[in-house]
């Protein structure tokens, strides 16, 4: 298992929130902007008064959002990294040229556990992804959730055996996320092996506000100390 786990705790809303995750351990914070399906974004306005007060690293998670519109994103968030919740394809090379201090994300969803998963078309996109200017690697689940498709944030785990797989030949750090919470998240490490966990809901009270006790809980699983829920 690679040592140090890190932690992202995902789909932060408030300052609040922010300060419990960074109290116990987290090393990243991530926030949902202008994505409409996700009932954890928020918008560029108010994420430009969340990112100066941040107090760990700030992800920014974009979907399918406009190349003009992700440059005024990272102009005025200034953040650590972008994710994209999207296949990027020459928007990853055209970041990376415009913001070479800025950290390129890709996300790659897998259908939830038990569902046919096709792994040469997945290892392909993780191969274009890197080529293309992607640091990281996110293995997430996407599922169909009240009629629609959603693209992380579903609380559902993929194939981790398989993310297991994949992991052992991406060149880049990689990520894993879907379904996370502190009652599991050492067998995501144990059987993913991955550099880090990417988690929302499996540490929310409710959607968009985070449970400081299964923040806790999680931080102390992570680092192998049980897990007190």
């Amino acid at each position: 298992m690679k040592p140090n786990c890190q932690v992202k705790i995902c789909g932060i809303t408030n300052l609040e929130d922010a300060g419990i995750a960074a109290a116990a351990g987290a090393n990243y914070l991530g926030v949902v902007v202008e994505v409409p399906y996700s009932p954890r974004s928020v918008s560029l306005e108010k994420a430009k008064e969340m990112f100066p007060k941040l107090p760990l690293p700030g992800v920014a998670l974009v979907y399918q959002m406009p190349f003009s519109r992700l440059c005024l994103l990272i102009n005025e968030l200034k953040p650590v990294a972008v994710q994209f919740l999207s296949p990027a394809g020459k928007m990853l090379t055209r970041c990376k040229e415009q913001f070479p201090n800025v950290e390129l994300w890709q996300s790659i969803h897998l259908p939830p556990a038990g569902s046919p998963a096709d792994r040469d078309a997945t290892q392909q996109l993780v191969e274009e992804s890197c080529a293309a200017g992607a640091g990281v690697i996110v293995f997430d689940t996407a599922a169909v959730i009240a009629g629609k498709t959603r693209f992380g944030g579903t609380g559902r785990t993929s194939n981790w055996q398989l993310v297991g797989e994949l992991v052992q030949d991406c060149r880049v750090p990689v990520y894993v996320a879907g379904g996370i919470n502190p009652a599991n998240v050492r067998e995501a490490i144990d059987v993913v092996n991955p550099t880090g966990i990417d988690l929302c809901s499996g540490v929310e009270a409710r959607p968009g506000k985070k449970s400081a006790e299964k923040i806790r809980a999680l931080m102390l699983a992570v680092k192998g100390k049980g897990c007190s829920i």
